[in-house]
């Protein structure tokens, strides 16, 4: 935390009276001030520091609680007994408003124990929503197996609203961590399926590199489906900002921007389900409007989309094909097409970076701007006792137990519900990092920290004043040869699953004797012997093939953690802890042969598709 050192640094200690507590420790009182000055306030004990932070937090279990949030540092003492129980698996928050408190602390009690180990995270005043989401992010799948917090009574009383507010702090960002995890959760096998489907256009067809800058210093319009979109997408018809401006829109609004004779530069795709076909029902040649879409995407977007595609680089098909695609660039991994055009924007160079239509909550009690592809789908349904305005507001209360009220961009209360808030968070993060200029011209919904808010006429009128020029158009189909590799990798890894799933169904009898014979050591460890042959055959050989299949054992991934955190925190019984770890193993294998399973069924159907993309650009060359 190179910056917090440097405020810390910085700072003139806080003008606190140092003691020698009975037990020996070193303890303080602090000055108030206030109703209450001329008191003092002591910030631990006076007569055992360390027996009153065990006290403190004597209820914390780190087998039911992953993440600890510490509101107030004080002295230190409960942090530092709370790292050393967390095991290195748990994750410790620690919040204290006053900089000038942690420099009088930090100076005469040694924390060097606990500040240098990663997983505790010290946070000051300074700390924003959008600093926390992107700190905490890489510990979502922690955070979501219990939290707890353990507030500091004399901090509470010197700082009460401060440590209130990081405490909702806490809360947004459990719940964008939340909804992260559980989207990982049920959409790994689709996603591992879209993945594998989509191998033939990953490796023959055209990436994302040759975007690179190509409008560097021109102003992107990202295109949102918010209701507010209806507002100012006219806009974009005028030819003289056309040529000015990169038009980058989700796929929920190509339609209305083609309907209105606007066609956009680049349309993003990422959606799992193939419902998202309706998006591309009926629309004509797009030869010069470029589909950008994560791999992740259903095959159905990609085998309806009327003109050029570009696929975004990722890791997991990176790893099927092992050293057949050629390394390129990466962007962030987006959550929504919004998230995506914006990468894509950054990607391209643009700045500034206008956003419209991107409400994030439900303008004038709508959910989608008029006109878009869900409009048409409901229109069969519309009638005299049925109207639009009745079907956008059905669509809002079905998710009633996660609605709250939020302040709007003009100040009124506008409904927004747990998952619009969690795209909100995840925005704000991303504009933190930005060192583009964002203009957010949706003029309505909910404001977003890290933008200036500007009518998209006026973000026009400054800013799109030179064209863009031509930019580069990939070439349709695909190339055959490497269509061919794509299918001989694809049955490479097939073979590799199912030499893996042998090698484990082999390994659970193991472990069933191991823990059914458990006080025969000596039989255990002839056993464990015969184990360790098959895992050095998977570390070895069939490495590759695990990597793939816990890219989809999410599930079973999440329950080895608990597991580990479990037994590292079980105490000191030997025989209890390798029966644990024995259970843990056997329910780990487990879940590898369900996912081996699934896996071998998704290169199944992305062999059958490969092959079927060869054979029609073999019949296509032949006719």
């Amino acid at each position: 935390e190179p910056e917090l050192a440097q405020r810390v640094l910085a700072a003139a200690p806080a003008p606190l009276t140092w003691h020698t507590a009975r037990s020996g420790a070193l303890t303080a009182t602090l000055a108030q001030a206030g109703p209450a000055a001329g008191g003092e306030l002591w910030l631990a004990s006076r007569y055992d520091p360390a027996q009153e932070a065990g006290k403190l937090i004597a209820d914390v279990d780190f087998q039911a609680s992953a993440c600890v949030v510490v509101l107030g540092m004080g002295l230190g003492y409960h942090v530092a007994e709370l790292a050393k129980r967390s095991a290195g698996d748990g994750l410790v928050i620690v919040y204290e408003p006053d900089v000038a408190l942690l420099r009088a602390v930090l100076e005469r009690i040694d924390h060097s124990a606990w500040l240098g180990r990663g997983q505790v995270l010290l946070c000051d005043a300074t700390m924003d929503q959008a600093g926390l989401t992107r700190r905490v992010e890489r510990w979502a799948g922690v955070l979501t197996q219990g939290t707890k917090l353990v507030t500091h009574p004399p901090t509470r009383r010197v700082h009460g609203e401060a440590l209130k507010a990081f405490g909702q702090m806490v809360t947004q960002t459990l719940a964008f961590c939340r909804t992260n995890v559980a989207t990982a959760l049920v959409n790994a096998a689709r996603t591992c399926r879209n993945l594998s489907c989509n191998l033939d256009h990953y490796l023959a067809g055209a990436g994302v590199d040759e975007l690179h800058n190509a409008a560097a210093g021109r102003v992107a319009v990202c295109v949102a489906a918010g209701p507010s979109l209806a507002r100012n997408i006219d806009l974009l018809r005028d030819a003289r900002v056309r040529e000015n401006v990169v038009i980058i829109t989700a796929q929920t609004t190509l339609k209305p921007l083609l309907d209105r004779g606007i066609r956009p530069d680049f349309v993003t795709a990422l959606d799992y389900s193939q419902i998202c076909q309706r998006f591309y029902e009926g629309l004509p040649e797009l030869a010069e409007v470029t589909l950008v879409a994560e791999p992740k995407a259903h095959p159905t977007i990609l085998d309806s989309y009327p003109g050029p595609i570009r696929l975004l680089r990722n890791s997991f098909c990176d790893d099927v094909l092992a050293g057949l695609a050629q390394p390129g660039m990466k962007l962030p991994s987006a959550t929504t097409v919004a998230h995506l055009s914006f990468y894509l924007a950054q990607h391209l160079g643009c700045d500034p970076i206008v956003f419209i239509g991107q409400d994030l909550g439900f303008s004038d009690g709508l959910y989608y701007c008029p006109g878009t592809a869900t409009h048409q789908v409901w229109s069969a349904e519309l009638g005299a006792f049925n109207t639009l305005e009745m079907m956008e507001w059905q669509r809002i209360v079905r998710h009633r137990n996660h609605l709250r009220k939020v302040p709007g961009a003009d100040g009124r209360a506008i409904y927004t519900d747990e998952q619009m808030a969690t795209y909100h968070r995840q925005f704000e993060r991303d504009f933190a990092e930005a060192p583009q200029r964002i203009i957010d011209a949706t003029q309505g919904g909910v404001p977003k920290a890290g933008t200036e808010a500007m009518p998209l006429a006026e973000a026009l009128q400054r800013f799109a004043t030179q064209p863009v020029g031509a930019l580069p158009v990939p070439p349709r189909g695909l190339d055959a040869s490497r269509l061919a590799l794509v299918v001989e990798r694809l049955e490479q890894r097939r073979r590799e699953v199912e030499q893996l799933k042998r090698t484990s169904r082999r390994c659970l009898p193991l472990l069933e004797q191991m823990l059914r014979h458990q006080r025969d050591q000596k039989r255990v460890h002839r056993l464990y012997r015969e184990v360790q042959k098959h895992q050095q055959r998977v570390a070895g050989e069939l490495d590759d093939a695990f990597q793939l299949v816990n890219a989809l054992n999410t599930i079973g991934a999440l329950k080895r953690a608990k597991a580990d955190r479990a037994i590292a925190h079980a105490g000191d019984d030997a025989m209890m802890r390798q029966r644990r770890q024995l259970e843990r193993d056997m329910e780990n294998l487990d879940w590898l042969i369900q996912a081996c399973d699934e896996v071998l069924d998704i290169f199944a159907a992305a062999l059958e598709r490969a092959r079927a993309s060869l054979a029609r650009h073999d019949a296509a060359a032949a006719a």
